[in-house]
């Protein structure tokens, strides 16, 4: 009963609140082929569009997990609920996640299915980076109390990669475009990091 709640309450709240966002997400991946071409390419070619297109999927859908609340008057409401808004707020990013590897996902099969040698490692690299990203965003955006200063901060830290490449070792966001060969663990880490480090800081600070 209380997990069916909480569903129709995560579902409300992404319909309100998000539906934008999505809808944002899908038609950045339907106006990928007028940038990228998808046929006929190796490992490394195919990791461009997937490592470059995957982050700025974490940048919109991750970084206003926290926009509804940052007006107070919102909050105030929020916070006389019984559900947590901690709880919530989780949700909304795992929803994301999900979100995420479903588009990530789908653009993969899309190139493949194009004669591109998409692998796992490659699509698994791509998603890690788009987590990352939007767990940074995630996390300035909590630092800031600002979505505005979240997109920003991940926004940056996407053009830093692309001027500075491999430069960045363990936290460079495209791994196989570099030239790596294994999937960065450490963006992984470093999301997980900076999505607990966000809801924690969020919910002390409130």
């Amino acid at each position: 009963m209380a997990s069916g709640c909480l569903a129709k309450v995560v579902f409300s709240d992404a319909k309100h609140n998000f539906i934008i966002h999505y809808l944002a997400a899908i038609g950045l991946l339907l106006v990928s082929p007028v940038v990228f071409g998808f046929s006929g390419l190796d490992e490394r070619l195919a990791a461009i569009p997937l490592e470059m297109l995957a982050p700025i999927l974490g940048i919109i859908l991750m970084t206003p997990v926290f926009m509804p609340e940052q007006n107070e008057s919102i909050y105030d409401v929020v916070r006389s609920k019984k559900i947590s808004h901690t709880l919530v707020c989780l949700l909304r990013i795992l929803l994301s996640a999900v979100i995420i590897a479903l588009l990530v996902g789908g653009l993969s099969l899309h190139m493949y299915h194009s004669g591109s040698q998409v692998t796992a490692r490659v699509f698994a690299s791509a998603l890690i980076s788009a987590l990352t990203l939007g767990a940074l965003g995630t996390f300035a955006s909590a630092l800031g109390d600002s979505s505005i200063i979240g997109y920003m901060v991940s926004a940056s830290y996407f053009v830093l990669n692309m001027l500075l490449h491999n430069k960045l070792k363990k936290f460079d966001l495209f791994t196989f475009t570099d030239g790596g060969t294994k999937v960065n663990l450490w963006l992984a880490a470093a999301a997980a990091i900076l999505v607990f480090a966000a809801l924690l800081w969020r919910k002390i600070r409130k």
